[in-house]
């Protein structure tokens, strides 16, 4: 019985190699700093993962837009569903924004390179 093929929505979501949407695009994370490691190109297939120097400079622009989307939300859900001033909304938008910025960068560069390489047949 052959394995479910993950989709690309998938691939994208769960950090997985845009070629094969298998192989990991980041390192184990064992202390904070991992969590910005990247693997050089995929364990299963083989993709690079730096198509060229400074490929992951596009990368920022989705990143801003994910966390500006998240600071936008947040900051309307936080003032007008559960009715905080405007003061307490922005300080914990803040807090939650620098908290999730990792998942944020590490999304933004799965996103940015799934639109440059194609899956493998």
């Amino acid at each position: 019985m052959s394995k479910k093929k993950r989709s690309r929505g998938g691939a994208i979501w769960g950090l997985k190699c845009p070629a094969c949407r298998e192989g990991n695009l980041f390192k184990p994370v064992n202390k904070f700093t991992d969590l910005f490691e990247m693997e050089n190109n995929c364990p299963n297939c083989g993709q690079r993962y730096e198509l060229e120097i400074g490929f992951y400079w596009g990368a920022m622009y989705v990143a801003y837009a994910l966390s500006s989307a998240a600071a936008l939300g947040s900051t309307l859900l936080f003032m007008f569903v559960f009715d905080f001033s405007m003061m307490t909304s922005f300080v914990l938008m803040f807090l939650l924004v620098m908290l999730v910025s990792p998942s944020i960068f590490r999304l933004a560069r799965s996103i940015w390179l799934h639109a440059f390489v194609n899956k493998k047949e």
